[in-house]
């Protein structure tokens, strides 16, 4: 395994619901998609969370201690607020009809997007097969059904250094505290995909703050 540096390349701005995406968390994402096919579709809402390990097996990124040398991602731009109308586009029924409320109702909605031209992770794995697995990645972020974070193209290329976990003394993604010897800042935090399972949350350095291993 080697250390990488990868660039997602953006045709449109990204739309986020959470100040970062996790590396590992879109590996596994398209390796479970790969091994289960059509099946993935149809997964019961509430997946138990060794379904990683039991169904993907072996994830093609270094491991220290119990979580990926894989970063969170760093996005080049500042954040926006883009407002947007859903309305129903279906034939109405004759007499009156309520557009505020019930079936037919129309939404006022708003998304948070950043207008960026790259997408950066860093991370140390086998370089070939995340250039496979990533470039099978249509979009990245939120609200891609309606035009947001469509990827132009990726580029996976080897780097001298490490930096998956820390880079220039700041924690490139959620490192439970009692993994370090100093930190600056802590929240509760998931720290390993699945990110939605209470269990794989603890209290973790922030990533883009200060750390020592």
């Amino acid at each position: 395994m080697e250390p990488v540096k990868i660039t997602f390349f953006m045709r449109t701005p990204i739309s986020l619901a959470f100040p970062w995406m996790s590396l590992d968390s879109l590996v596994v994402h398209v390796l479970l998609q790969e091994r289960l096919g059509d099946n993935y579709y149809t997964l019961p809402s509430k997946t138990p969370s060794n379904i990683v390990d039991d169904v993907i097996g072996e994830v093609p990124l270094k491991r220290w201690r119990d979580l990926f040398v894989a970063s969170v991602s760093l996005i080049d731009g500042e954040p926006s607020v883009f407002h947007y109308y859903k309305r129903g586009d279906f034939p109405f029924p004759r007499g009156k009809i309520s557009r505020g409320r019930g079936f037919f109702k129309d939404f006022m909605l708003k998304a948070v997007y950043i207008p960026a031209r790259t997408v950066t992770f860093y991370a140390t794995g086998e370089a070939e097969e995340l250039r496979r697995l990533l470039n099978l990645v249509p979009a990245l972020g939120k609200e891609t059904n309606i035009g947001f974070g469509w990827v132009k193209r990726v580029v996976v290329e080897e780097t001298d250094e490490e930096y998956g976990l820390v880079k220039d003394g700041l924690a490139m993604r959620p490192i439970p505290v009692e993994y370090v010897k100093h930190y600056e800042d802590s929240a509760p935090l998931a720290y390993k995909p699945p990110y939605w399972a209470r269990e794989n949350v603890r209290t973790c350095v922030v990533p883009f703050t200060q750390v020592k291993l």
